[in-house]
């Protein structure tokens, strides 16, 4: 496998999303009302009465599901386009695929989770833009000998 860099970052880009996305999808939707009302209303209420308790539970609530859609859609982005560059084998399908998965990141999370999605457009840019030389493959066998002409003589 020639492409070390562009799966380690898909990698790290997917392991953020997990630890990120899916732990904030996954606190909030467990949550019920009376903890929301205690542990994160205060820190959200800035010019919100105690009166909107619920509705911003409801929209919380919404945002995090929201979230979770998104890492699932992200996880079934990124997985194929690791497949897709294992081997070098197509590293074009695989640049769309992790192109696919920063911009599903950035529409899903409502632009929030940048940081997240420019681990997946550098992936996506290195599939496209890195050139592997046909030496570097796994199956390259080469016809010359390492002597030059003149050495043989």
């Amino acid at each position: 496998m020639k492409r070390k860099r562009e799966v380690i970052i898909g990698f790290v880009g997917v392991i953020l999303c997990v630890i990120l996305l899916g732990g904030f999808s996954l606190t909030i939707t467990t949550m019920e009302e009376q903890t929301f009302a205690e542990t994160v209303f205060p820190i959200l209420q800035e010019d919100v009465s105690k009166d909107y308790v619920s509705e911003s539970f409801v929209a919380v609530k919404a945002l995090a599901v929201w979230f979770g859609v998104t890492l699932l859609i992200v996880l079934s982005l990124t997985l194929p386009a690791t497949i897709c560059i294992w081997r070098n084998r197509y590293p074009k399908w695989a640049a769309f695929l992790y192109l696919a998965a920063g911009a599903t990141t950035l529409i899903g999370t409502q632009m929030l989770a940048f940081p997240l999605a420019f681990f997946f457009f550098i992936a996506g840019s290195l599939c496209l833009f890195r050139k592997i030389t046909k030496s570097e493959g796994a199956n390259y066998v080469s016809n010359k000998s390492r002597k030059s002409n003149i050495a043989r003589i």
